[in-house]
């Protein structure tokens, strides 16, 4: 197991959904084969680089780990398992393929080395994800994912036409592009803000997320923006821009996920907030920050899944969706509200859960850099978090 890519495990995974009919063996592979892939993970041996041959003497490095990359995939991984089983139900093979493919991708985007696997499995990310939309099959749910590919496409572009850029000036391994600005950088910059959800470019999130499937939508809230907080991390540390957009997404987000009814917009609404966090930590620079950011990008793959899982789990139960419609909820499903309150409790930040010591570190971060104004800022946000 050591030294194997936990995305190819997936792969193979889905091949054996894909080929065998049986459900009974579906729903082992579903448990199996992620569950393999997190272990492969965790057992990914610190500062290998694993390549294949390419041309004009490069090479693919297709699995290159250090700190960051392997924090990414272990919990990328667990993820994928805990997604997976909440979806043992699903009768849809299909769908079934398409949540071992995304999670794979999601997995090859954080654990390349060079920029053309980057974006090979970046666009994998984005066309296996939509099917997760799609798989509700409802008018709203064929066209939202319709705009979402359209989206995630024109993102997928833009960061192809950088790599191109950057192989054109002999820069074939990822890395930085601070201090760069150029063609290149804001190329790059642009096509990560699409799946980063950074303003303006963020409309897609509580447009596409709401409308998977009940099992599709825990998949979406995982990975994409995720895998986007990473490309930050890796690309642009210590950007400053970074630090008034992020500002403003944790405030949007925060301010529409208050004002929303529907409980899967609401949750929606909030990852905008929740990457605000992020990409502040990621603007300030610091290795506090750096540290900061991570942390809470890691958390998030937990709770904010959790939280569809709770809101999946009632749309399932009841066929609603709106907040004014769910009043005693809790006396008839009183497991999901537990859980459901679990996720409130670390996404607000509250002492003994996991959120209390991601977020106060950004703020911190924040203050140690002598950024008043944005520790402020932030707190109103994570206030609003907790309404």
């Amino acid at each position: 197991m050591i030294g194997l890519h936990p995305g190819f495990i997936l792969i193979i995974g889905a091949i054996l959904v894909a080929t065998v009919p049986d459900r009974k063996f579906r729903q082992l592979t579903m448990v199996g084969i992620p569950a393999l892939a997190a272990l492969a993970a965790f057992l990914l041996p610190m500062d290998i680089n694993y390549t294949l041959p390419f041309v004009l003497g490069n090479e693919l490095q297709y699995l290159k780990v250090d700190k960051l990359s392997w924090i990414f995939a272990f919990v990328f991984s667990i993820m994928a398992l805990l997604a997976n089983i909440y979806a043992l139900h699903n009768g849809s093979a299909g769908e079934v393929v398409a949540g071992m493919v995304y999670p794979a991708s999601a997995l090859g985007v954080v654990l390349a080395g060079d920029w053309l696997t980057f974006i090979v499995f970046w666009e994998l990310m984005a066309i296996s994800s939509v099917f997760l939309i799609w798989f509700r099959k409802t008018k709203r749910s064929l066209r939202s994912g319709f705009r979402y590919i359209l989206v995630h496409l024109l993102g997928g572009q833009l960061l192809l036409a950088g790599v191109f850029v950057k192989a054109l000036q002999g820069d074939f391994n990822v890395a930085t592009l601070v201090g760069t600005q150029d063609a290149a950088f804001w190329l790059v910059f642009l096509g990560v803000a699409v799946s980063a959800a950074i303003p303006p470019l963020h409309s897609w999130v509580a447009d596409a997320y709401p409308e998977g499937s009940i099992t599709g939508s825990v998949f979406l809230s995982a990975f994409t923006t995720k895998a986007a907080v990473y490309a930050l991390l890796r690309i642009f540390p210590g950007y400053s821009m970074l630090i008034t957009l992020g500002v403003i997404m944790a405030l949007y987000g925060i301010v529409y996920a208050i004002l929303e009814n529907d409980i899967r917009k609401l949750l929606s609404y909030h990852i905008v907030s929740q990457l605000g966090f992020m990409v502040v930590g990621v603007g300030i620079g610091t290795q506090m920050s750096m540290d900061a950011a991570v942390a809470h990008a890691f958390n998030n793959v937990i709770y904010k899944p959790l939280l569809f899982m709770g809101a999946g789990a009632v749309i399932y139960a009841t066929g609603y969706r709106k907040l004014t419609d769910l009043g005693g909820i809790g006396h008839r499903m009183p497991w999901t509200t537990f859980f459901f309150i679990v996720g409130a409790l670390a996404i607000s930040g509250v002492p003994l859960f996991n959120g209390y010591l991601s977020k106060p570190m950004i703020a911190t971060a924040a203050e140690r850099a002598n950024m008043s104004l944005v520790v402020l800022l932030i707190q109103w946000a994570g206030m609003g978090t907790f309404i």
